[in-house]
């Protein structure tokens, strides 16, 4: 009856027990230490700031590089136009050296229209002094005097040419005003459009030297303070990079630290989880129900393989490969893999610090962290890792301390 009611008990605290394993093990804190965080959280605001900071002023310096490219750009077409405009000077001062050429010319061909007229007006004014002299009366004396009709006819053809003159120099005098005020014109308008052609090329060349000049000196504001924001994202950069490398040592201590502190709450909810193990001190089942055979004891022995003495930590079952091994008490997988000269192993960790290692296995049947009781099937006999045949190697350990199995099993 008091073992019913004490099982009862030991059942009703296993229960419990593992209630507060289910109930804790999920809330578990995984945090670093607050300073830690704290620095954390700070040197990541600064580095985002440095980023914004390097963002920023890289913005401010392509912009600068893009205004001083258009500049350039603005003062190559200036330039271009000032070539256009000193071409356009050299017509003009072509068109000015042949306009001299032409006024000087003119001016040769007044002074010839001058003297021109100036001769007919002295001729003209000669014949008007005789007409008023003599009179119309004249022509008709000189022809009343001919002595026969021809010459009557000679004197006719006389008067006729003498007339005809008067007629043509009074026609050259007016051609020869005409010239001249023609002359005057061409004078006049020559030096007019040489005048605006002049007058227009100055204020070309004065507009495209002010704006040259106007872009230069922006250009050169520009490229100062280009100089002065290289260096403040040099500087900016550098600070990033200081930023980055500070935050980087701070992040891999904090996952230091939180790793540690999820090592810690592993060992933990480890703990706790065996807590609610049976206790089986004295009460390990044997690992292979269906071979008893020990090929090699627990302690010194000659290595079978280094050829040397050397400790052995377990014992040797000889079995064929394939054959079934057990869990001898329940327990945790804490590993299930390949171990070394081990080949593929297992170990349990049971109650009270105690654990079982299997190895040589062929074939591991459990995986790391699973819950597994006494006499589950966990692995098959094997002759992986350092080993000369098939057979389980076979450990119990307290507190990671290997002990004889031998006093571990009922008797």
């Amino acid at each position: 009856m008091l073992g019913n009611i004490l099982g009862g008990v030991s059942f009703v605290k296993k229960i419990i027990a593992l209630f507060i394993v289910l109930l804790v093990i999920p809330i578990l804190p995984v945090f670093a230490s607050p300073a830690t965080r704290e620095r954390h959280s700070q040197l990541q605001q600064q580095l985002s700031q440095a980023a914004q900071s390097v963002r920023e002023q890289q913005n401010l310096l392509a912009g600068t590089r893009h205004e001083m490219s258009q500049i350039v750009m603005e003062m190559q077409e200036l330039d271009q136009q000032i070539m256009d405009a000193a071409s356009a000077l050299e017509s003009i001062e072509f068109s000015l050296r042949d306009t001299e050429i032409r006024i000087a010319d003119a001016e040769d061909e007044l002074n010839v229209a001058r003297d021109e007229h100036d001769l007919q007006f002295e001729l003209l004014r000669t014949r008007v002094r005789v007409i008023h002299e003599e009179g119309s009366i004249g022509f008709l004396d000189v022809l009343f005097q001919a002595e026969s009709i021809v010459d009557f006819f000679m004197r006719w053809e006389y008067i006729r040419a003498i007339a005809e003159f008067d007629h043509t120099l009074l026609d050259r005098l007016q051609q020869a005003e005409q010239d001249i005020q023609n002359h005057l014109e061409d004078l006049v308008r020559w030096r007019n459009m040489v005048e605006d052609l002049q007058f227009q090329y100055n204020l070309t060349m004065d507009d495209l030297e002010f704006m040259y000049g106007e872009r230069e000196a922006w250009f050169e504001n520009l490229s100062e303070n280009e100089e002065v924001m290289a260096e403040l994202l040099e500087i900016y950069l550098h600070e990033q990079r200081m930023a980055e490398s500070a935050f980087g040592a701070i992040q891999a201590q904090l996952q230091s630290e939180e790793n540690a502190m999820r090592r810690q709450a592993n060992a933990q909810a480890h703990s706790a989880r065996l807590a609610t193990l049976n206790n089986h001190y004295g009460q390990f089942q044997w690992p292979i129900p269906t071979h008893s055979r020990i090929s090699s004891p627990f302690g010194m022995r000659h290595h079978p393989i280094l050829r040397q003495q050397r400790h052995h930590s377990g014992i040797d079952v000889g079995a064929p490969t394939g054959t079934r091994l057990i869990a001898s008490a329940d327990g945790y997988v804490r590993f299930a893999g390949w171990s070394g000269g081990y080949g593929n192993t297992v170990i349990i960790d049971h109650y009270g610090g105690y654990s079982t290692l299997y190895a040589h296995n062929s074939r591991n049947r459990v995986v790391t962290g699973q819950r597994v009781y006494r006499g589950d099937h966990i692995a098959d006999v094997g002759s992986t890792g350092m080993s000369t045949g098939p057979h389980l190697h076979f450990e119990i350990r307290i507190n990671n301390r290997a002990v004889d199995p031998m006093g571990y099993f009922p008797r």
